[in-house]
C-alpha cells in the first residue's frame, strides 16, 4: 500500500513540474513550486473513509464532497451532501467560488484517487485552501463500509469498534429492516435519516 502512494507522489511530482512552466492565469494567486512539491511529498491531504463517513452521518457542516466522477455515475449513487464537479472545469468561475467558500474542507473524491490526486494538485497551485483526497475513493468507500469483512478472531476492541461503526454507517446509507436493528446501531438509526438514494444536486461541469 505505501508502494502504492509513493508511485502516486512521483507521478504527481512530475505533473507539478509540468504545471510550473503552463502559463499562468492573472486573475489566480499561484502556490510557489517549493511549496508546492513540499506538499506533495507530505500525506496530510489523506483523509480515511471512516472519518469521512462518520463526518457525513454528524452532518458536518464544514465538511464539502467534491465529487470527480462523470456525471451518470453521480446519478446512480453517491454520497449525501456532494456537489459533482467535472475536473476539467475546476478552475471555472463557478467553481472556484464554491471551492473558496471560507471555513470549508473541501474533500475530492472518484473511483480511485488518480483522478482526485491530479484535481488535488490543481486547487493547491492555486491556492485553494483545506483541499483534501478522501484516501481510496468511491471504490475504497464501497470496500469498506458497503462490504461486510469477515470478523477476525483476534480483533481488538478497537477494531470490533470499528466494525459497529461501518455497520450502522452501511444501514444509514442503504437502509436497514426493522428485524435487523441491534443495540449498537440503534443510536445512529434514530440520529439520521435514512437516505436510500443519490442526493440529484449537480453543480460545475455537468455532463
Amino acid at each position: 500500500m505505501e508502494r502504492k502512494y509513493t508511485i502516486l507522489a512521483i507521478l504527481l511530482i512530475v505533473l507539478a513540474l509540468g504545471l510550473v512552466v503552463l502559463p499562468k492565469k492573472k486573475e489566480l494567486k499561484e502556490v510557489e513550486p517549493k511549496v508546492l512539491l513540499a506538499s506533495i511529498v507530505e500525506k496530510s491531504r489523506y483523509l480515511s473513509v471512516d472519518l469521512v463517513t462518520h463526518r457525513i452521518i454528524e452532518n458536518d457542516p464544514t465538511l464539502l464532497l467534491i465529487d470527480l466522477r462523470p456525471a451518470e455515475l453521480f446519478k446512480l449513487f453517491a454520497l449525501p451532501g456532494a456537489v459533482n464537479i467535472q475536473p476539467d472545469s475546476l478552475l471555472s468561475a463557478m467553481t472556484l467560488e464554491l471551492m473558496n467558500q471560507p471555513g470549508k474542507d473541501k474533500v475530492l473524491l472518484a473511483n480511485s484517487d488518480l483522478i482526485s490526486e491530479k484535481a488535488w494538485l490543481i486547487a493547491t497551485r492555486n491556492s485553494i485552501n483545506r483541499v483534501y483526497i478522501m484516501k481510496g475513493g468511491m471504490n475504497e468507500w464501497f470496500n469498506t463500509i458497503i462490504r461486510e469483512k469477515p470478523v477476525n478472531s483476534a480483533a481488538s476492541l478497537t477494531d470490533l469498534d470499528l466494525i459497529s461503526f461501518r455497520k450502522a454507517a452501511k444501514q444509514f446509507f442503504v437502509g436497514v429492516e426493522e428485524t435487523a436493528k441491534t443495540p449498537e446501531n440503534q443510536k445512529v438509526i434514530e440520529k439520521v435519516k435514512l437516505i436510500r438514494k443519490a442526493p440529484e444536486a449537480s453543480s460545475g461541469g455537468g455532463c
